[in-house]
C-alpha cells in the first residue's frame, strides 16, 4: 500500500519586503495566471506570504530575509506542467523574463526561467 498519493504543495522562498506580496501577484498571478487562495492567519510563525492553486495542487510562498541570495545559486525547482510552452514562451519573453533552455527529454518540451527573486522554475509540455 502506498502511503504517498501525490503532492499537495510546493513552497518558494520570496525576499521579505513592502512591495514583495505585490511583485508576487504581478508575477505568479498576473504573468503566469495561477489562482490566489486565501492564505490562514496561523501561518509560518507570522511571516508573510500567498497561495495560489496550480492544477490540483497549490504554490505557496514564503518571505524570508535575503531568500534571493540562496536561490540565485540554486538548481532546486518545482516544474509546471503547461498546455502550450510556446504560447507561454512568448508571454514571458515579452514580460522581459530571460528563458533558459533545458535539455531535451523524448516525448517533452521544456524550458526554465528564475522569479523576482531568483527562484527557478521548470515548464514542461508533455506530448505523451
Amino acid at each position: 500500500m502506498n502511503l504517498i498519493i501525490g503532492l499537495d504543495h510546493v513552497n518558494l522562498l520570496i525576499d521579505n519586503g513592502d512591495d514583495a506580496l505585490a511583485r508576487a501577484r504581478a508575477f505568479y498571478q498576473d504573468l503566469l495566471g495561477l489562482e490566489p487562495l486565501e492564505r490562514p492567519a496561523n501561518t509560518d510563525s507570522g511571516n508573510p506570504g500567498a497561495w495560489y492553486q496550480c492544477g490540483l495542487q497549490q504554490l505557496h510562498l514564503t518571505t524570508e530575509k535575503e531568500a534571493s541570495v540562496v536561490n540565485q545559486k540554486s538548481r532546486r525547482h518545482p516544474a509546471f506542467r503547461v498546455a502550450n510552452l510556446e504560447a507561454l514562451r512568448h508571454k514571458l519573453v515579452a514580460a522581459g523574463i530571460e528563458i533558459i533552455a533545458g535539455n531535451r527529454f523524448p516525448g517533452q518540451e521544456r524550458f526554465f526561467v528564475r522569479d523576482p527573486w531568483g527562484n527557478r522554475l521548470e515548464f514542461v509540455e508533455r506530448s505523451l
